[in-house]
């Protein structure tokens, strides 16, 4: 099963990253890890060109999105890692998900009694969402924020965590593996 990690540059630096990627590897999953940074993503410009006339592409192609977006789609699973920021995810983080929505269609349908954008393709891959920091507070809204992206997403499998760091990250290796081992 390939994963892809998706992390930011806090994660990166303060060594989290490193350890979840050895985690993963450790259990035997093939692992494309990815350093997020929002000064190098260009923000969504709203133009809706990822639905209208580039389906599933963003027009704005010179920061690699669409390469990474593709990569997300083909992974079996993908981990996103970031400093909880405010009870939500850090720029670096967000700037990528702002710019998925080209992963939806641009209609709308009810899904799970609420009004949600249509799966452009068959399958999303499975997603866990891995916080670091942040209060008691701002570690629940996180979970609740992942929980919420995830129902955009379709994922057939997903988990939410907030860890403190790495002592915390290693608590929650099993619930994390067995997410991805239950559709291995």
């Amino acid at each position: 099963m390939n994963i892809l990690l998706l992390r930011d540059r806090k994660s990166a630096e303060n060594g989290l990253g490193g350890e979840l990627e050895s985690m993963l590897t450790r259990a035997g999953y093939g692992v494309t890890a990815i350093t997020l940074n929002r000064e190098q993503i260009h923000p969504c410009v709203g133009c809706f060109d990822c639905w209208l006339k580039t389906p599933g592409q963003c027009a704005v192609k010179r920061d690699g999105i669409n390469d990474i977006a593709r990569m997300a789609m083909r992974a079996h699973a993908v981990v996103l890692l970031s400093k909880i920021t405010f009870g939500g995810f850090s720029a670096d983080i967000k700037a990528f998900l702002d710019r998925s929505v080209q992963n939806v269609l641009p209609f709308f349908e009810v899904y799970e009694n609420e009004v949600h954008h249509p799966m452009r393709y068959e399958r999303f891959p499975i997603w866990v969402a891995v916080g670091c920091g942040g209060g008691n507070g701002q570690r629940e809204t996180f979970r609740r924020l992942a929980r919420r992206n995830a129902l955009n997403m379709r994922p057939e499998r997903y988990l939410a965590v907030a860890v403190g760091g790495a002592e915390d990250l290693a608590k929650e290796e099993s619930a994390i593996l067995s997410v991805l081992e239950a559709s291995a």
